[in-house]
């Protein structure tokens, strides 16, 4: 029954796009929570992966992430201000192969937060990676549960 519910959720979750807004979706009790991607961050190597995804200050964001600025319009880091926003960070084994973590979307059903992502795999490449993903959500959701939802699972 709860795998059940879990897949229709997900389905849920995947056929509703983040619009960058909050909105309920009609008759389903689910609001659609709106979050940017942080770009430019990489996961330090000599920190443990983290057992939650939630980081809430600057201070535990800092141990665990550092800034990886590039050339370019994109390159410098996302900013996030821990005051008013919180982040949601996926941080997956260091791999040979080409690993892109994709948000899907974000969602609240009553006290849980359910986060929806999908796991890209390409070629096997002659360096070894650690794929990241940071999203960054309003601070009105700090205290709900998060529930993470990978789409590439059966």
């Amino acid at each position: 029954m709860i795998e059940k519910t879990l897949i229709a959720l997900a389905a849920l979750i995947v056929l509703s796009a983040c619009s960058g807004r909050e909105r309920p979706l009609p008759g389903s009790g689910v609001t659609e929570v709106a979050f940017e991607v942080a770009r430019n961050y990489f996961f330090k190597n000599d920190r443990q992966i983290p057992s939650s995804p939630k980081i809430t200050t600057a201070e535990e964001f800092g141990r665990l992430f550092g800034m990886a600025a590039t050339m370019g319009e994109n390159g410098r880091p996302t900013a996030i201000d821990f005051d008013r926003e919180f982040v949601l960070a996926i941080v997956l084994p260091v791999t040979d192969v080409e690993t892109e973590i994709v948000p899907l979307s974000v969602v609240s059903k009553g006290n849980t937060l359910y986060y929806s992502f999908q796991v890209n795999r390409g070629q096997e490449q002659s360096f070894s990676i650690q794929p990241t993903s940071i999203i960054i959500l309003d601070k009105k959701y700090e205290n709900m549960e998060v529930s993470l939802i990978n789409t590439n699972i059966q």
